[in-house]
């Protein structure tokens, strides 16, 4: 598991821009669960709102925004949220 803060592109007293490559946008409600799978296809994640228990492969831990997460083609991974969440992702 690869987590590292994302890169501030702006940020003023309107809010925080964050840089997320090219990607989806995706909000889920607390309690809910995401991806509960793996594919063939590596995958990025952005957590930029929220707070999440993330499990990847066999190491499962509490993620709170803003961070990247990597995901390796066929790995197993869920996302429970906690809170509301915002995430933007896209495949490699």
């Amino acid at each position: 598991m690869n987590i590292k803060k994302l890169p501030v592109i702006k940020s003023d007293e309107r809010g925080t821009i964050y840089d997320c490559n090219r990607m989806n946008f995706l909000i889920r409600k607390k309690g809910t669960i995401s991806s509960d799978h793996s594919h063939k296809e590596g995958e990025d994640i952005f957590l930029v709102e929220g707070k999440i228990k993330l499990t990847v492969g066999n190491e499962t831990k509490e993620v709170e925004s803003p961070v990247k997460i990597e995901i390796l083609p066929n790995v197993y991974h869920k996302i429970i949220a906690i809170t509301d969440i915002r995430i933007l992702y896209y495949y490699k």
